[in-house]
């Protein structure tokens, strides 16, 4: 009877350890078999002396057949077991060799992603501190825009005050002189001076000729009369009351047109304010996104490399 026909185990695992003890067993038992028979066969040949020796042969067979039929069932028994576990074995193997496998393929795909989302949040962080910078050169524009704006709606209120009272004053003393040269002898000198003594109160700061000045400060100082002087003192109102009017109407244009602009400007900016604070709020949300993405495939990442080492 020979040993059993068990195959080697391949040195993997505690499994396998369990094979080999298995098989260490079955010749443990083909051994013992062996020494059991060979003290019947040693009794079988000391009886052959003494008496008959065919009842003893026949047990002697028997005994062999029936320890053969038992050492081919504990060798299909052995021969099963080390077949589960041989083939637990080949299939843990293959399904190790595949998960790393696996693992090495999403470590390189998942380091792929991540230094992608770290670049696309570092584009995002710049392109959100590009738009801040405009936003806030955006406001400071049309904060200056309109503190220019106002300080020359102030001088242009001040100015055109200014010029609207001397044009008053002018079309007054004028109508005054006018009448009082069709009739010289109602006109009194105290009456014109004080005319023009209003007209030069009323009068801007600029737009005034010195000889201008002169003329009406020798009428004011005269005591010759009102008419030698009247008609000169006439014509020189007049150039003043065309003078202011012409730069009211050329200050009140220029006011308009400078209103305009400023409206345009300051529409034009609100325009792209707006524009930027909704990208720079669309670049905030891509780039939390982003860092969520970042966080999770991380963890994806770590956890892919634990097991990796793991199996």
């Amino acid at each position: 009877i020979g040993p059993a026909r068990l195959r080697p185990a391949q040195p993997f695992g505690p499994a396998c350890l369990l094979c080999q003890i298995a098989a260490m067993k079955s010749f443990a038992r083909i051994a013992c078999a062996v020494a059991v028979l060979a003290s019947p066969v040693s009794a079988v040949v000391t009886a052959r002396s003494v008496s008959s020796s065919g009842t003893l042969v026949e047990r002697v067979v028997n005994l062999l057949k029936d320890l053969k039929e038992k050492l081919l069932t504990d060798e299909k028994v052995e021969q099963e077991v080390y077949d589960k576990y041989a083939c637990w074995c080949e299939k843990t193997t293959q399904r190790k060799a595949d998960a790393i496998s696996d693992a090495q393929e999403d470590i390189r795909s998942l380091g792929q992603t991540i230094l992608s989302l770290k670049g696309l949040i570092a584009t995002r962080a710049s392109e959100i501190a590009e738009l801040e910078a405009a936003i806030k050169a955006n406001k400071e524009a049309q904060a200056e825009a309109t503190a220019i704006r106002s300080k020359e709606n102030a001088e242009w209120v001040s100015e055109t005050t200014e010029l609207k009272e001397a044009i008053a004053a002018l079309e007054k003393a004028v109508t005054v002189l006018v009448e009082g040269s069709k009739q010289p002898a109602l006109l009194q000198a105290s009456t014109a001076k004080a005319q023009i003594k209003a007209i030069i109160v009323a009068l801007p700061a600029k737009g005034v000729l010195p000889e201008q000045m002169a003329l009406l400060s020798e009428f004011m100082g005269s005591d010759a009369g009102y008419a030698p002087q009247s008609m000169t003192v006439q014509g020189i109102l007049k150039d003043m009351y065309e003078t202011f009017t012409a730069d009211l109407e050329s200050a009140t244009q220029a006011e308009s047109t400078s209103n305009m602009n400023f409206e345009k400007f300051i529409a034009m900016k609100t325009k792209q304010l707006k524009e930027d604070e909704a990208e720079k709020l669309k670049k905030e949300g891509e780039k939390a996104e982003a860092e969520q993405r970042l966080a999770d495939t991380q963890n994806m990442y770590d956890d892919t490399v634990a097991q990796k080492e793991a199996d």
